[in-house]
């Protein structure tokens, strides 16, 4: 008996919102953030064009070529997309080259189903638990945690929460959900402790510090002045002005080498107005972020405009969108917390695009830009809200082996559906 396949190349979407029109579309909706990207795009019929300093054209896109220019900037390297804008300019591709394009920049994704299998075999998701963080030392640098007392205050226990610890065990959760529907999950740190570079801060820091500024001086990344200030400085300097940026470009290096279908960044909020976080508040909302909102610093490094133009000419800023929604309402659903408003948060309203979809708002995070698939950025619930940090303090259920809580089962049930309904299984 043959065995019924059925093929999945979910990353393409030829077929779907490839014109001029779609992407005039994406970059009001999402890109253009309050007009700062406004004179780096002219859009006309049948042709869009990239523009430079002085209103200089650069780069021609005809609508012809923007399925296989999708195909470049999601599946080529880097440097097959510089040497093609470089080439290219405002000349129009023959059918013969946009052919080339898309027999050579395949999807790397793409999943035969065969009937009978576990209905996530073949697929592959990359999770991202944010933060590091899970003493008070390395707390200190990374300014992720809550460490309330209850010496002098209305506290009746103690509150410490390390949002490493509390990101690390929700992906952890949600790995062990989706690798029992078959799928392939990837972690961008393998413990709780870890950084992207899979070992602690300090860890680094006492390898690898001294060794990597020298490397980056001597290929020009870092100017001699520079690297030896940073070589210099304490623990929190060298991170709020390296080591963060560092480790999130690295994490977002290592998703994209695992080329996943999807990729949900695990993070969890706190009440913006409760600063410095050492009492409880009583507001407590979720939301999403998806990439967007870019600005014209983006546009001045060659690294920006390239994710500029997969966001643009690809599906990924529909197929995140239409992820974070669902994402935003599970964690209603599940939670039983309030959707966040514009104007439940300053930098929902000063730093945010707000989408059609409740709750979801596109922000231009590192991670949102760099990262090379459909993604959700969650924020599911505030842990400095008094009920909240209460109930994430607790370890009274295994699961899957891991120690955890009703809440934190919650966040990664939604997450879980959310990823299920992306790949429409029920």
């Amino acid at each position: 008996m043959k065995k019924l396949c059925i093929v999945f190349c979910l990353m393409t979407d030829l077929a779907i919102s490839q014109n001029i029109a779609s992407c005039k579309e994406r970059f009001d909706k999402y890109l253009n953030f309050r007009g700062s990207v406004s004179s780096y795009m002219r859009f006309e019929k049948d042709v869009m064009y990239l523009m430079g300093p002085g209103g200089k054209t650069e780069l021609a896109l005809y609508e012809e070529e923007i399925p296989a220019l999708a195909a470049l900037f999601e599946f080529g390297s880097q440097k097959k997309q510089v040497e093609l804008i470089s080439k290219k300019g405002l000349r129009r591709l023959s059918k013969r080259e946009l052919d080339s394009l898309v027999k050579d920049n395949p999807s790397p994704i793409t999943v035969k189903k065969e009937k009978g299998q576990m209905p996530l075999k073949g697929f592959k998701i990359a999770l991202d638990p944010g933060h590091f963080a899970t003493s008070l030392g390395e707390a200190f640098v990374e300014k992720k945690y809550l460490y309330f007392l209850p010496a002098g205050s209305a506290l009746q226990d103690s509150v410490k929460i390390f949002e490493s610890q509390l990101t690390f065990n929700t992906a952890s959760l949600v790995k062990a959900m989706l690798e029992a529907q078959g799928a392939t999950v990837f972690l961008s740190r393998d413990k709780s402790d870890f950084t992207s570079f899979n070992c602690t801060y300090s860890d680094w820091m006492r390898r690898h510090k001294g060794r990597t500024l020298d490397s980056l001086v001597k290929i020009g990344s870092l100017s001699p002045t520079k690297g030896n200030s940073l070589l210099k400085s304490n623990e929190v300097d060298f991170f709020w002005n390296f080591f963060r940026d560092f480790d999130l470009a690295n994490r977002a290096a290592k998703i994209n080498v695992f080329h996943p279908q999807v990729t949900a960044i695990i993070h969890y909020n706190v009440d913006e107005k409760n600063v410095p976080w050492t009492k409880h508040t009583n507001k407590n909302f979720s939301m999403a972020f998806i990439p967007g909102a870019f600005t014209s610093d983006n546009m001045a490094r060659t690294e920006g405009k390239l994710s500029f133009l997969r966001l643009l000419v690809s599906n990924q800023l529909n197929r995140s969108a239409s992820l974070a929604e669902q994402t935003v309402a599970n964690f209603h659903k599940y939670l039983d917390i309030d959707i966040a408003k514009t104007c439940d948060a300053t930098y929902l309203r000063d730093n945010c695009i707000s989408t059609n979809c409740a709750g979801v708002y596109c922000r231009n995070l590192a991670l949102c830009r760099k990262i090379n698939s459909p993604l959700v950025y969650g924020e599911s619930l505030y842990q400095d809200n008094e009920k909240e940090s209460h109930l994430l303090m607790k370890s009274d259920i295994d699961l899957y082996g891991i120690k955890t809580n009703e809440r934190l089962n919650k966040v990664a049930i939604s997450y879980y559906e959310a990823l299920m309904n992306f790949f429409e299984i029920k």
